[in-house]
């Protein structure tokens, strides 16, 4: 669909008081833009105030205010500062030119008028501000209206709506994990996928499109108008997102697009043109939350979910800021050694009250947000150091780390996990990351390398959560992994309920196939340790061995433990 210009047409503005020169002028730019014309300065004032022309061809001879002083006075209107003034004067002396340049004109037409130099004159000042326009108002790559555009037509839009009675829709779109294939195809590659989902997005049909822009980064935007009745809106956003699903093929690869999208509407949902865009972002992001190819339409229950995480992401900010994050261990015991063997280090945000925050209430906005990178990288570093300082007092305890999707795909994770590592002296064997299976099952090329990366480097790698997730075989034969951490809800109900007897049984045996170290998580009773302990796992995580603590209360516990085994 043509996108609609800025400006249908230019203005310019005609100001001499010889009316025969004024128009000679008029007849030389007529095909140009709409043009009016003024016989005194304070007539040309008020037109320009009125009309705000991209153009003023002004006479410096005038009988009431002469046309340097009135350019003077059109540079101070914000209104019309930004008008191209072409000086058309009898004048030739440089002194005059100069004063005329330094009054703000751009340009002069010497009397007597040729028309033909007028009219290329100004044609070429016009081209000049077509071409700052969109660089001002158009996306360089897509070629769709940006951000500032978009926000200029969502006023008019609900101004129109206003008028006629009828309402406006603003639908954003987000690619799915375009940030992942931006990282590891290269951004020239990533440029020319953003360039084909515009063009797929402008030959859309339908008489309700007004705009599809580009605001940002791997985000669109379409807005709707003219709308009688919304119940259109939900199958033209399914169509939209089928229409991004199609493979999409450059230099021979293909790839699987798919997109999220957020729907806000005036006047049902928002009451101006900021809420209409604030409202469809928040939205958005709650789409994301769902999966692949959603959407959702805003409400207000939606919106106090925004404003509380906006609240939240706020209050992360600023307890990262003041270092008040903690981190808590939890050990891990060997049967076969009958001690602690490991420890995961867990995250804890403490209140001004002493109580603590959940990481369940926090981490995801975290992911969402980004803070999760500077987020884990506190923890690997406090975690790391912790561990060094029990190996100086004599417990060789290696630390388990948990690592986000989010981080995991940063592209300077590894320099991250590696400089960490050397920077806090600890040795590398003594570190484990966790990851989820999600990362197993996106960009497998990519994950493949880091893993083995950090193996190469002594690092090792466990499955945090394992069967909650997406993981086959074929991964776990092919990819460097030492360890999967049987999921708690699994261990948790598996003595009273036979399916998740059965799944912890399979892995188990998966585990052993594979030849790899088996942690069951959530052991709370002998009873689930005995069983876990028969089926083969030997290193049990839970609260019948230790609770999540803080590091000295942890040092007090290896001491005791040391003590007895003594």
């Amino acid at each position: 669909m043509p996108q609609k210009a800025l400006r249908e047409n230019f203005v310019i503005l005609v100001v001499d008081d010889q009316v025969s020169d004024a128009e000679v002028l008029r007849e030389a730019v007529a095909r140009l833009g709409k043009v009016h014309v003024a016989n005194t300065s304070q007539r040309a004032l008020d037109l320009a105030r009125r009309f705000r022309p991209d153009v003023v061809l002004l006479d410096i001879l005038m009988p009431d205010l002469d046309g340097l002083a009135l350019c003077r006075e059109m540079k101070a209107d914000p209104k019309v500062c930004d008008a191209a003034i072409i000086f058309v004067t009898a004048h030739s002396q440089p002194r005059m030119q100069i004063r005329a340049l330094e009054s703000g004109g751009v340009d002069f037409v010497q009397k007597p008028i040729d028309v033909a130099i007028v009219r290329a004159r100004v044609r070429a000042h016009l081209n000049l501000r077509r071409q700052a326009n969109r660089l001002a108002y158009f996306d360089a790559l897509s070629g769709l209206p940006n951000r500032i555009l978009l926000v200029d037509r969502l006023n008019q839009a609900v101004l129109h709506a206003q008028r006629s009675g009828t309402s406006a829709s603003l639908v954003l779109i987000n690619l799915d994990d375009f940030k992942s294939i931006n990282n590891h195809s290269g951004h020239m590659l990533g440029d020319r996928i953003l360039h084909e989902v515009a063009s797929r997005l402008e030959g859309l049909t339908d008489v309700h499109i007004d705009t599809i822009a580009r605001p940002m980064g791997d985000e669109f935007a379409i807005l709707l108008t003219n709308l009688e009745k919304t119940d259109s809106i939900g199958p033209l956003v399914e169509n939209i997102l089928n229409e991004l699903s199609h493979p999409l093929y450059i230099e021979k690869t293909r790839f699987d697009l798919s997109a999220c999208a957020g729907v806000s509407v005036y006047p049902e949902d928002s009451k101006n043109h900021y809420e209409l865009f604030s409202h469809a972002e928040a939205t958005m992001y709650e789409a994301k939350k769902l999966g692949r190819s959603r959407y959702r339409f805003f409400s207000e229950a939606l919106e106090a979910t925004a404003r509380a995480r906006l609240l939240l992401e706020r209050h992360i900010r600023h307890a990262l800021e003041q270092r008040i994050f903690e981190v808590f261990y939890q050990p891990m015991y060997s049967f076969s050694q009958g001690s602690f063997c490991r420890m995961e280090a867990l995250i804890r945000w403490r209140q001004a009250d002493g109580s603590l925050i959940s990481p369940n209430e926090f981490i995801p906005v975290a992911e969402n947000t980004g803070l999760i990178i500077p987020l884990g990288s506190h923890v690997l570093q406090r975690a790391c150091l912790d561990a060094l300082k029990l190996m100086r007092a004599g417990f060789t305890i290696p630390v388990s780390v948990n690592i986000s999707a989010v981080q995991f795909r940063e592209e300077n994770f590894l320099e991250m996990v590696l400089g960490t590592l050397n920077e806090s002296g600890l040795p590398a064997e003594m570190l484990e990351l966790e990851i989820t299976e999600g990362v197993l099952a996106t960009d497998m090329a990519w994950t493949s390398k880091v893993l083995e990366e950090l193996r190469a480097n002594g690092i090792r790698v466990a499955i945090d959560d394992f069967g909650t997730g997406y993981s086959s075989l074929a991964y776990l034969k092919r990819l460097p992994i030492d360890v999967l951490k049987i999921d708690q809800g699994f261990v948790r109900e598996m003595l009273s309920d036979k399916s998740d007897a059965d799944i912890v049984h399979a892995i188990v045996r998966m585990g052993q196939a594979l030849n790899l170290e088996l942690v069951a998580e959530g052991v709370e009773n002998e009873q689930q340790a005995r069983k876990l302990m028969e089926l083969g796992c030997d290193v049990l995580q839970g609260y019948l061995y230790a609770r999540p603590s803080p590091f000295e209360e942890l040092e007090e516990l290896l001491q005791s433990q040391h003590v007895k085994l003594a």
